[in-house]
């Protein structure tokens, strides 16, 4: 799907406010393009659930041993990551490397994890059975490894510092909540009545600073623009407060 641009979105905007050119334009386009950037952008990304992807990074020990963060003792991470949910140390140490492995366990490859059952000897229902007796096994053990590390983000700075020890040679799987492309959120529905709404109520505010009439003999009704504005960001607002922000929950078995 081809996303608009920032020139278009601006574009769009101001062809709302001047009614397809039928009002001159009152709000520059370098205040669209701040609204826009400053507090449309912002607010999307810190209160809409969609605004956010998952993505994993992957840091090796050796970035731990380098000068900066011995030094700073924090990590400064990329402009776009927003949260991170968890940080695991990357030691492989699962209980399925005993035995023989198989790749997800297929019955159809004849063997299991344990190395003397097979499908010579047992049934499918017995292969299930213990397949589900190592999968509760293997749960239990991993609440008890605690590969994960305690750390502390600030999402204005973006800075990371780890507040435990981290065992040497560990490599780090990050889980963190990254922003998804500008363009991508320009052509969104919501998005665009959401800046329209702003910018009508920003531009509603630089009119009833003045009292001038327009050529044409004719004045702005500011209050009503700003009303008008205001009634567009708070429609937006309450339909992404109505959604459910809860998209997973974690289940033991």
């Amino acid at each position: 799907m081809a996303s608009i641009t920032f020139e278009q979105l601006v574009d769009i905007i101001q062809q709302d406010l001047t009614f397809s050119g039928s009002l001159p334009k009152v709000l520059p386009d370098q205040e669209v393009k701040r609204v826009i950037k400053e507090i449309c952008l912002e607010w999307f990304y810190k209160n809409y659930q969609y605004a956010l992807q998952k993505f994993y990074y992957f840091i090796r020990y050796d970035k731990l041993m380098r000068e900066t963060y011995s030094m700073f003792q924090y990590f400064q991470l990329p402009e776009e990551v927003e949260n991170i949910t968890k940080i695991v140390k990357m030691e492989d140490t699962s209980l399925f490397r005993l035995g023989i492995q198989a790749p997800h366990l297929s019955i159809n490859l004849g063997v299991t994890n344990q190395p003397f059952l097979t499908s010579f000897v047992t049934t499918a229902g017995d292969l299930a059975l213990y397949r589900s007796t190592i999968s509760y096994f293997a749960d239990e053990i991993n609440k008890l490894t605690k590969n994960t590390i305690y750390h502390n983000y600030n999402h204005i700075n973006k800075r990371l510092h780890f507040l435990s020890a981290i065992p040497d040679n560990s490599n780090l799987m990050l889980e963190c909540w990254v922003r998804i492309q500008e363009e991508e959120l320009f052509d969104f529905e919501m998005f665009k009545r959401f800046t329209i709404g702003t910018c009508r109520s920003r531009m509603g505010e630089l009119i009833g600073r003045f009292n001038f009439q327009m050529p044409g003999n004719f004045t702005y009704n500011a209050s009503d623009i700003i009303t008008q504005g205001k009634e567009m960001v708070d429609e937006v607002k309450t339909q992404i407060k109505e959604q459910s922000t809860t998209g997973w929950f974690k289940m033991s078995r």
